[in-house]
């Protein structure tokens, strides 16, 4: 049985490879499409654009490694199949399950690789990626982060109107900080300033006003201050872009963080629940495209040597619209983040598992 298990394996390499390749290309291109106005006014610094295009491609590679396994298991079950080598492999005894085993075997390492490629590549680059975009969309200029910023920096809250860059300082206007109060019976105290710099991790306000709230409610004390300052453990930029980072750039580590952080305190937790399932479910794709694509391929693959490509191109795109659906309708409230995060996987593996049954 080792020889057949090699035989198959092998009989996918190839196909496995070009439709790898084939897909991440098409997808590669998406990135020059959708930045094409900032590619075109910042070729002077092509390095960096190359650069950043180079970065965004791990993201569309966990995209492609599904769709090369679907084309790899699709054309070689239809090769054997064509050929009538499943046939003479079942006569000698051999189940479907069995003949699909190996495909099965390697779309689980697929899935280990995904999954190690996910966390130490692909959040890295998303991260990366980020930086080198500001870089180029603001040089000089003001920081690339949303105006009207609410971010934790220690036990103060924050909201900032807007960021500007001034020589290699940050200066934050129109801050207000919110300073939970030390009793469960109290009040928070409210404090505004004009605006703020940082230096050393010691935070200036200038130009602010504080208010501090007594156990009615009413305001006990406030007063105006011209400059004020605050020693935190980290600099802005830190806690900026720590507020600001995409989900695609989150671990899994730091999505499940970041959700029990939201949890605790009574926020909306739905959208990294949402990523955080995307995260876990993607690398699993593979797997679960090769469930069904195996059965359907020892079904059709008498058919012709088109159908093999007939066959992946037909499930890729059932496969990328439900990954859609379920994204949007699990930002819109439409279905539970969980299960939109896992929708392809469960869709998916229900329907291999149905015709696995079937074909045998």
């Amino acid at each position: 049985m080792k020889t057949l298990d090699r035989y198959v394996a092998r009989e996918m390499v190839v196909p496995f490879i070009a439709g790898f390749a084939v897909v991440l290309i098409l997808l590669v291109g998406n990135i020059v499409y959708n930045n094409i106005n900032l590619i075109v006014s910042r070729l002077a610094a092509w390095p960096q654009v190359l650069y950043y295009i180079l970065l965004k491609t791990p993201y569309f590679v966990m995209l492609a490694l599904p769709a090369g396994a679907l084309f790899g298991c699709s054309l070689a079950i239809s090769r054997l199949t064509r050929d009538s080598e499943t046939t003479m492999m079942r006569m000698a005894g051999v189940s479907v399950r069995r003949i699909l085993l190996p495909v099965f075997v390697v779309g689980v390492l697929i899935c280990g690789v995904a999954y190690l490629f996910q966390e130490q590549v692909m959040v890295w680059a998303e991260k990366e990626s980020t930086k080198v975009f500001q870089k180029l969309w603001n040089t000089p200029g003001p920081l690339p982060i949303q105006a009207r910023v609410v971010f934790w920096a220690d036990n103060y809250c924050f909201y900032v109107n807007t960021v500007q860059r001034k020589g290699r300082d940050m200066v934050l206007h129109k801050v207000h900080i919110y300073e939970p109060p030390a009793s469960v019976n109290g009040f928070p105290t409210l404090t505004t300033a004009e605006y703020a710099t940082e230096r050393d991790r010691v935070w200036t306000l200038h130009n602010g006003t504080i208010f501090r709230m007594g156990e009615s409610g009413d305001p006990e004390l406030y007063g105006h201050f011209r400059t004020m300052k605050l020693n935190l453990h980290r600099t802005i930029t830190d806690y900026v872009s720590e507020s600001q980072k995409p989900v695609e750039a989150m671990s899994i580590g730091e999505l499940r963080k970041q959700m029990d952080v939201l949890r605790k305190s009574g926020l909306n937790a739905d959208k990294y629940r949402l990523e955080y399932g995307y995260k876990l479910a993607i690398p699993l794709s593979s797997l679960v495209l090769m469930l069904c694509v195996g059965p359907l391929s020892l079904r059709f693959g008498r058919s012709g040597g088109f159908m093999g490509v007939l066959i992946g191109i037909t499930v890729l795109f059932f496969y990328w619209n439900v990954i859609l659906f379920s994204r949007v309708l699990g930002e819109a409230g439409g279905l539970s983040p969980a299960i939109a995060g896992w929708s392809e996987v469960i869709i998916f593996s229900a329907l291999g598992a149905f015709l696995l049954w079937r074909v045998e």
